[in-house]
């Protein structure tokens, strides 16, 4: 996509302001602080929740702490997510200097996680009106086959955010297939709009990650397969 450029670990996109990047295969935290040494790496443990931390308070802690988002607006820290089918979100507020990743697996989709990022850091006092969303890799509607229960959940989800753009409904009936089908990057866009992050200031790398044989992909491997790392961060005011 145009403004992202290939990385020997992902994509990643470049501003005088701050560094957007989205790994595949092999973007561990050995490999990244190699090729990354201007930032500190912040990572969280995830649980497929709904919890928003600051990086400072990750600092601070001495064990992992538990959450699918970090915020901060300190300078070269970089905010990062693993993910293996889960969208990678990222968000870089010019104005307010603070920047968030965010883990949005299915369950942080259908429990909000994206709109509770942002309220996170409207509360910091940025209206998010002149941000900028990144969307990366993860599993796509030909793949993401899904049961009646989370279906459901997920339109609830989209719902809650349908006036906010337009979007169509993310469930979708695919032929000569019995169950239904989630387009995950729609209720990502929905949810992104209803903080105040429009479409024409959204950035996507759609790659499937469940047919890309350069991503790690949990639904293709189960066990056997890894992560693949993003971040975001801030170089200087």
């Amino acid at each position: 996509m145009v403004g992202f450029e290939s990385h020997s670990l992902g994509s990643v996109f470049e501003t005088p302001n701050f560094t957007a990047f989205f790994g595949h295969r092999g973007s561990d935290r050995e490999a990244l602080s190699l090729a990354f040494p201007d930032y500190t790496l912040s990572y969280v443990k995830q649980t497929h929740s709904d919890i928003v931390v600051s990086a400072s308070t990750v600092a601070r802690s001495g064990d992992p702490i538990e959450a699918d988002a970090q915020i901060t607006n300190e300078m070269r820290i970089a905010l990062c997510i693993r993910t293996a089918d889960c969208v990678p979100v990222l968000i870089a507020d010019r104005e307010s200097k603070y920047i968030a990743a965010i883990h949005a697996g299915w369950r942080g989709v259908a429990n909000s996680i994206i709109v509770k990022t942002g309220k996170v850091l409207q509360e910091k006092g940025t209206t998010l009106s002149s941000a900028r969303a990144f969307i990366g890799p993860h599993i796509g509607v030909n793949s993401f086959e899904v049961g009646d229960d989370v279906a459901a959940q997920l339109q609830h989800a989209f719902d809650a955010v349908r006036g906010f753009s337009s979007e169509q409904t993310p469930i979708v009936n695919l032929p000569g297939k019995e169950k239904k089908h989630v387009d995950l990057l729609r209720i990502v866009r929905a949810q992104l709009a209803s903080i105040g992050i429009e479409k024409e200031r959204i950035w996507e790398l759609p790659t499937d990650t469940f047919t890309s044989t350069e991503h790690e992909s949990f639904r293709r491997d189960r066990e056997r397969g890894g992560r693949q790392t993003s971040f975001i961060a801030f170089k200087h005011p």
